[in-house]
């Protein structure tokens, strides 16, 4: 961007170089004053601040069209001449880039990122490589290095005028708009416009009209602005039930992890209740085999003592009887232990089955609540989205049909829309380059009022002429074709561009005050970027 400096040696010192009276008029701008005419033209000259008087805000959309050789700005809307001022563009080794440009940033308090931090109050940008409006020293004559620099109470004047979005045009020499209407510009469409979180009456209830009401059509604007507050109402509703869900997930995952807890405790206490079961059993099985050897061993003994005598059958006999009693008792007391040991064991298998059922329970609510969280998540996201699109459809429609890419882009918001193929007539013919502004509404408040500046061409006036008078003698006896080496005119342009109608109806669902149309012989240049920018063509 430009640096408010003066340069002496042909770089750029920043702010050292500003006055102490030029500091003061800045400071003045900034508050609302303006510095006094010799200030705001040689920025040096005298200190004196004079209140700037009040003046009504103008209709918008406004535009500004930038003359280099007259070194003047002026500022348009449907009424005509707004504002007018002198300012001073690029010197020859850095020239003020001509074509049709855009309002995509403002900052009241900017410092370049170019030149050494030098101030640049209210400034506008053109573009992200460096060119934008903004106070500067205005000598007369160029004296920039490629911005647009602005006197002091013009540049705080137009500050509180314009908006991002807005056209600029920036010209080799002063053009003017001109009032513009043709059958082939783009109509806005209306459209329908629904009540916002206000059902509609049933058909049989006592609020129901008696006859069917045709709902009301609004320009797009008003749509978008309905979208938005439809949108707004859904995110708002939409983010609580996703706040809401999102804290029933985290109970519900505390849940499932206290029942997933429970269940690793009972079946640890089923394994040990088995295991319990199974040494009970092996104690229960010795003891049996214990009572049966013991039977067996006091038969054999029986038959021993009869061979053996009384005396010493009936000693063993004895010894026998009571071994046997003992692993009699021995089993029971196993068979009892055992019956305990089951006992455990079906009621650590019954917990265990209630742990599962229980963990698996609290699974199925936590990922229920994991699954309804995503949807609200995801109906917030989309509802935020529709949002941010209604705000972008609040936002002024551009449009750029270029010859040579026979293409047509759409944006909005600083941001593409889409593009699509565009065919022109007679294409060894230039177009030009004519920006079409929707700057009001009709009568009607349906359609819309338009102006058009058309850019000034290499081709002079009198070389024109010349091929005109050429053309005429050559065609006498009919209309003579325009000769290929002057451009069409507004209408002309128009009336060769040919657009599909799926195309002409995307644009008219989006198209209020502040669209443009550019037709143009050259593309987007490379200051049109993916987002940020608008579509911007430069002149050669």
């Amino acid at each position: 961007m430009a640096s408010l400096s003066a340069m002496a040696d042909g770089r750029v010192r920043g702010a050292r170089a500003f006055s102490a009276v030029f500091a003061a008029a800045i400071a003045a701008a900034a508050l609302g004053f303006e510095a006094t005419p010799a200030v705001a033209k040689a920025g040096a000259r005298s200190s004196r601040e004079v209140k700037r008087a009040e003046v009504g805000t103008p209709e918008r959309p406004l535009f500004a069209v930038i003359s280099i050789a007259d070194q003047r700005v002026s500022i348009y809307n449907h009424n005509g001449l707004v504002e007018r001022s002198v300012i001073s563009t690029g010197v020859s080794g850095h020239p003020t880039p001509k074509g049709v440009f855009t309002i995509i940033g403002r900052e009241r308090f900017h410092r370049s990122n170019i030149y050494s931090g030098a101030p640049m109050p209210f400034m506008q940008r053109l573009t992200w490589s460096g060119i934008a409006m903004h106070l500067g020293v205005v000598p007369g004559h160029p004296a920039s290095h490629g911005c647009i620099r602005l006197p002091a109470g013009f540049a705080a004047r137009l500050w509180g005028l314009t908006r991002i979005g807005e056209r600029v045009v920036i010209a080799p020499q002063d053009v003017a708009p001109a009032e513009f209407a043709h059958p082939l510009l783009p109509a806005p469409k209306m459209q329908v416009l629904a009540e916002v979180g206000k059902a509609a009456p049933a058909l049989d209830s006592p609020q129901a009209p008696a006859i069917a009401v045709e709902p009301p059509l609004v320009n797009p604007r008003r749509y978008a602005e309905q979208l938005k507050v439809k949108a707004a109402a859904e995110a708002a509703a939409a983010a609580k039930t996703a706040k809401e869900t999102s804290a029933e997930v985290g109970v519900k995952q505390q849940e499932a992890a206290r029942a997933a807890s429970e269940l690793k405790t009972a079946e640890a206490a089923h394994a040990s209740a088995q295991a319990k079961a199974a040494a009970a059993a092996k104690v229960l099985e010795a003891a049996v085999a214990a009572v049966k050897a013991r039977q067996q061993e006091s038969v054999v003994v029986a038959e021993l003592g009869g061979a053996e005598g009384d005396v010493s059958g009936k000693a063993e006999a004895g010894r026998l009887a009571k071994a046997h009693d003992e692993a009699a008792a021995a089993k029971d007391a196993a068979e009892t232990a055992k019956k305990g040991v089951d006992a455990a064991l079906a009621d650590a298998a019954a917990k265990l089955d209630a742990a599962k059922a229980a963990s698996a329970a609290k699974a199925a609510e936590s990922a229920d609540a994991v699954r309804r969280w995503s949807e609200a998540k995801a109906a917030s996201d989309a509802a935020a989205k529709a949002e941010k699109e209604a705000l972008v459809r609040m936002s002024p429609l551009s449009v750029l049909v270029s010859k040579k890419d026979q293409r047509i882009y759409v944006r909005q918001g600083l941001a593409p829309l889409f593009e699509a193929p565009a065919n022109i007539r007679d294409p060894e013919t230039p177009l030009g380059s004519h920006l079409y502004i929707a700057t009001a509404t009709e009568g009607d408040g349906a359609s819309l009022k338009w102006s058009v500046v058309s850019m000034p061409t290499q081709f002079t006036e009198a070389r024109a002429e010349r091929r005109r008078k050429t053309a005429l003698v050559e065609e006498r006896t009919a209309a003579a074709p325009k000769p290929r080496g002057i451009p069409s005119s507004a209408a002309e342009a128009l009336e060769r561009v040919e657009i599909a109608q799926d195309v002409r109806d995307r644009i008219a669902e989006r198209l209020w005050t502040g669209g443009s149309l550019i037709i143009s012989d050259q593309p987007p240049s490379g200051e049109t970027g993916a987002v940020g920018t608008d579509l911007t063509v430069k002149l050669r």
